[in-house]
């Protein structure tokens, strides 16, 4: 009988640490509000237009780009970038670290007034406002500011996020719109497509998981 009861706690032992060997690691990409429950990481996240969540069969997610479209240059659209927000709730069941990237294509479009009808397509490039927006962006930070932009195009925070708990942070509150010109030769309009990334690793293990020096979030 004692031999048993040793053979069962050993294999309660070893499933407790396949399990936690589980949970060192956890990526999660833009889930459309649904839940994710993995047992492990609890995340949410939600991209809105005036408080209003959208999702994959939103009229502004574009299927095929995989990115949801934000208004840069008509302020009366229900998608400018002025009703933009991004948020992300989670819980986490160790102590953990968080990065994240926000995947961004600016594209501007001009229609000329000739019989062909020229029409032009291009991607630009932001240059970076000031340390209230995104790098290279026209998102504007949202009210958690406590973080590193790494020249690896993730976005690092520095908090540790600890257990027992639910996080909510707001990533981008708006942003600056993008000035298209309409006059007598041709119209423009312009359009972000953004999606974004959230990682989660556990605290101890970021430098190994992520290949960054480990005083980085120091």
């Amino acid at each position: 009988m004692r031999k048993k009861y040793i053979i069962i706690v050993i294999l309660l032992v070893t499933l407790t640490l396949i399990t936690s060997l589980s949970y060192t690691y956890y990526l999660k990409e833009k889930d459309y509000t649904i839940d994710v429950n993995t047992n492990t990481y609890l995340v949410e996240t939600e991209l809105s237009f005036n408080g209003v969540v959208q999702d994959d069969l939103s009229p502004y997610y574009d299927a095929n780009k995989h990115a949801f479209i934000i208004n840069l240059y008509d302020d009366t659209a229900v998608n400018y970038i002025g009703n933009l927000a991004l948020d992300i709730y989670f819980e986490v069941p160790i102590a953990s670290k968080l990065r994240y990237q926000l995947n961004q294509s600016y594209e501007l479009t001009r229609y000329y007034n000739n019989q062909e009808q020229t029409i032009i397509t291009e991607i630009i490039y932001q240059e970076t406002i000031d340390d209230t927006y995104y790098p290279y962006s026209l998102l504007k930070k949202g009210s958690f500011t406590d973080f590193l932009y790494h020249s690896d195009f993730y976005t690092y925070a520095y908090d540790t996020y600890m257990p027992g708990q639910t996080y909510h942070l707001n990533i981008i509150s708006a942003g600056l719109s993008y000035a298209a010109k309409d006059n007598s030769l041709y119209y423009e309009n312009c359009y972000l497509y953004l999606d974004y990334t959230f990682e989660f690793v556990q605290a101890n293990r970021f430098s190994q998981v992520w290949k960054v020096d480990p005083l980085l979030l120091s």
